[in-house]
């Protein structure tokens, strides 16, 4: 009983885990395109815009995401990277 406990334990853990991954990768991928978006209005009109200053709050919110969760989600993979490779050695 104690195992499955842990079994459940390790596999929400990894559940958990991979959709971090994809939270982040789509944050990461909406940040790229509202970049690139700010970039175009930038050329085009100038920061002075309403839709700038929104792309601009937007992205810095995103960015405070990325910064809070990417941390995170890399020290948890390096845990699974090492959990692997000491599996590989016996």
């Amino acid at each position: 009983m104690e195992k499955e406990n842990h079994i459940d334990t390790i596999t929400k853990f990894l559940e958990d885990l991979r959709k971090l991954g994809e939270q982040l990768s789509c944050i990461q991928e909406e940040q790229k395109n509202l970049l690139a978006r700010m970039l175009n209005l930038k050329q085009q009109e100038g920061t002075e815009t309403q839709e700038y200053a929104q792309l601009a709050g937007r992205s810095k919110d995103l960015q405070a995401q990325i910064d809070k969760y990417r941390p995170i989600y890399e020290e948890r993979m390096a845990w699974i990277k090492d959990i692997k490779k000491k599996g590989k050695k016996r």
